[in-house]
């Protein structure tokens, strides 16, 4: 029986690899590409950098992609697609049309200041343009984002286990790289699914037990306004990713406001330029958009607001509720990369928020016009 299974999983692994190299082949490709398309692909991008001590210790591996692979992506994507700045895609998709299947967005989302430091410079050397979507009260450092300090917390405490009443009364062990992981992952869902008040007395409760302060905190973490203002004037998109990046879905209608207004309010008055793009924020969790938060986005006047969910942007959807790609590290390679952009502007968008958001467009459409109207 045990040789039986060792060759059964011998042989579904074969399996596996084949069905991979078919699928990232490229004449499989080619071939997709020929095919019309449900709409164009917006990628989702959050750190570009290949500092070990980078990842893990301030963000979790699966959102940084390093410099060699983003330059490979951007090579890529000229040779095979037009890259155009989000505001082109989202003035056909808030018109109810199509964008070109041929036309592709770059979007960066939090700030880190690796977008500045390495990406930036990519994205001019070979002539293309990105939406920067800012989380304005951790701009320079202000504030530590929440995500951030927390790993930074767990990976450098002392504690092998972590006691806190709020997390029940059993240690939690982090005696090891895994359970260091996996207590970081379960956390920081934790902080996603609270609203306001109960996220930061959990957050402080970690903090305080991990013993870590944020002064140990010796990297810059995120940009600053000065950089952030040379990208606008270089062509570059600069959106709203909210002000201290809590799930918007968990919060009062009190709370949504101040979020995206103040984000808002305060990169336009950094840069003396209108913002009409936000990016929702907490994306890997099961809801991190609706109809309520669309609304209230739409009312603080902007244009649009792009979500975490995989799919193509195309005219059936509200400019509320706007799909993308996310690049994590498993798609880095420039194979898988490239098939993964044609299954994602061939493929169909399953998702209860973007459809309760799409539902609302007419509504949402409204408020920001008269929004608009209001403060011109």
């Amino acid at each position: 029986m045990t040789v039986r299974n060792t060759e059964t999983r011998a042989l579904s692994r074969v399996c596996r690899d084949v069905a991979r190299a078919v699928r990232n082949s490229p004449t499989v490709v080619r071939l997709l590409s020929a095919v019309p398309a449900r709409g164009c692909a917006i990628l989702r991008y959050h750190s570009v950098n290949d500092d070990p001590a980078w990842v893990n210790g301030y963000l979790p591996p699966s959102i940084v992609v390093t410099p060699k692979a983003f330059e490979e992506h951007v090579r890529y994507l000229r040779r095979h697609f037009e890259i155009v700045p989000i505001g082109r895609i989202i003035e056909l998709v808030a018109n109810g049309r199509t964008p070109d299947h041929r036309w592709v967005a770059l979007t960066f989302d939090d700030g880190y200041e690796d977008n500045y430091r390495v990406a930036f410079p990519i994205l001019r050397e070979h002539g293309a343009t990105a939406a920067f979507y800012i989380t304005t009260a951790c701009v320079s450092d202000e504030t530590i984002l929440w995500g951030v300090r927390l790993r930074h917390a767990i990976w450098n405490t002392e504690r092998t286990d972590l006691i806190c009443p709020s997390l029940g009364h059993r240690p939690i062990d982090l005696s090891t790289e895994e359970s260091r992981h996996r207590t970081t992952r379960w956390i920081t869902g934790l902080v996603k699914s609270r609203g306001k008040t109960e996220a930061d007395e959990l957050l402080d409760e970690v903090f305080e037990e991990c013993g870590v302060p944020v002064g140990q905190i010796s990297r810059r973490i995120m940009m600053s306004w000065d950089e952030i203002r040379e990208m606008r004037a270089a062509g570059m998109t600069i959106g709203a990713h909210t002000a201290n990046h809590y799930n918007l879905t968990c919060l009062d209608d009190s709370d949504v406001t101040a979020e995206v207004e103040i984000s808002k309010e305060t990169i336009e008055a950094a840069l003396g330029d209108r913002v009409d793009h936000f990016a929702y924020p907490n994306g890997r969790t099961d809801k991190h958009c609706d109809a309520r938060v669309a609304g209230i986005v739409a009312k603080a006047g902007y244009e649009s607001a792009v979500t975490s969910v995989n799919g193509p942007a195309g005219g059936r959807f509200s400019p509320y509720g706007v799909p993308r790609v996310g690049i994590a590290t498993r798609r880095t390679g420039i194979a898988k990369f490239a098939a993964d952009l044609q299954y994602t502007r061939l493929s169909r968008v399953v998702s209860p928020s973007i459809a309760e958001i799409s539902a609302a467009r007419n509504g949402a459409g409204r408020a920001a016009r008269r929004s608009r109207a209001e403060r011109e």
